[in-house]
């Protein structure tokens, strides 16, 4: 990628002043051009690829409020919202629009999770579009006095919502998990060879392993989909973990090996290492290549839940299983956040923290039956 030019060369509509304070002001009214058609562009180029994808949903969002007011936000090529790429398309936003879209998110029955991320986004690249020049500051400061609902708010809000029979989860996220118990586990284990729609032992193999490397393993959807056979050595498997930007090793623990032996067997050996481990199949459950993206095996997961009487099961449900299952185990916190691939304690901790009874430590004795024991000493 070329770097962008920040100022236009100098040429003859561009002269040189002999007094740089001129010099300074002519440069500098340049400088602020460029940087309107530069400012979202280079902050997006530093977003992981999820990250823009996010942005670009919320700003939709926006842009689906902004369309029933009657203001039409055009779209590039890619069905993109041009407020996720050009600053001058925030020309004419106001705090007052802003505030109205984060009570339109309520009316229409959004998460409070979910309007607060949204809310977040947008004054995201409001401030861009601020120091880009086309947002005032006057008005962007209204803008970022703006904020999203506190916890005890939200559930204030969800608690009237209800009683008026509004909506309150629309949103990409269930408002709790599926956590599976050990009865459960095993039922979703063996569920691939008992589904009615699977059509080969490959892909009843391909599923238990999905599973496996899910709730065995603890990894993350787009980890699984990341898998190559050059990953597999022996009895270790090589994960890439992007969101915390570490490569790690894994024993294959639980039901890995095993599953994993039977998809060997089952799927045609790959003419290059560095094929993704996961296969697809046509609807006749023959092979058709290597690669299974995210979508499609949370499809699986999810299929795979109803057959057990789960319905909307993720893949991240039994992410969250596993971690569950270890903080029962008491698997030390920082042994579980090794495994699980975090890069700080807070998130491993709350699954301790589930775990653990309150009143342990609470040396506090049982009195009636003390009282039972001096009375039939007395008799």
């Amino acid at each position: 990628m070329d770097e962008p030019t920040l100022l236009p060369p100098s040429n003859n509509e561009n002269p040189v002043v002999a007094d740089h304070r001129a010099a300074l002001t002519i440069r500098g009214i340049q400088a602020d051009t460029a940087a309107q058609s530069v400012m979202i562009t280079e902050y997006r180029s530093r977003l992981a690829p999820k990250t823009r994808r996010r942005h670009e949903v919320d700003l939709q969002g926006f842009s689906d409020f902004l369309a029933s007011v009657n203001v039409v936000i055009p779209v590039d090529d890619q069905e993109v919202s041009v407020l996720a790429h050009d600053p001058a398309a925030w020309d004419g936003i106001t705090a007052g629009l802003i505030s109205a879209f984060r009570t339109w998110m309520l009316t229409e029955g959004y998460a409070i999770g979910t309007i607060n991320i949204r809310l977040a986004t947008v004054r995201t690249y409001a401030r861009l579009a601020h120091l880009a020049g086309v947002i005032p500051a006057d008005t962007y400061s209204r803008i970022r006095a703006l904020s999203g609902y506190r916890r005890s708010e939200g559930d204030n809000l969800d608690q009237q919502r209800v009683a008026t029979d509004q909506a309150t989860r629309i949103a990409a996220k269930k408002a709790t998990a599926n956590i599976l118990t050990t009865s459960q586990i095993i039922d979703l284990k063996h569920a691939p060879w008992r589904n009615p729609t699977t059509r080969s032992e490959a892909v009843a193999a391909r599923d238990a392993l999905l599973v496996c490397l899910l709730v065995d393993l603890g990894l993350r959807c787009g980890e699984v989909a990341l898998l190559r056979w050059e990953s597999l050595r022996t009895d270790l498997l090589t994960v890439a973990r992007p969101k915390v930007k570490i490569v790690q090793r894994h024993r294959l623990l639980g039901d890995v090996g095993t599953v994993l032996a039977r998809y060997q067997a089952s799927v045609p050996v790959p003419t290059e290492p560095n094929q993704p481990l996961i296969a697809s199949f046509d609807q006749n459950g023959l092979f058709t290549r290597f690669g299974l993206a995210e979508r499609a095996i949370s499809k699986r997961i999810q299929q795979l839940g109803m057959l057990i009487g789960i319905a909307n099961l993720s893949p991240h449900d039994l992410r969250h299983s596993w971690a569950t299952r270890l903080a029962q185990l008491q698997v030390p916190i920082q042994a579980l956040r090794d495994a699980g691939g975090w890069s700080n304690f807070a998130t491993p901790g709350r699954y301790v923290a589930q775990q653990a009874i309150a009143n342990d430590r609470i040396p506090l004795a049982n009195d009636l039956v003390s009282e039972s024991a001096t009375a039939e000493d007395h008799a």
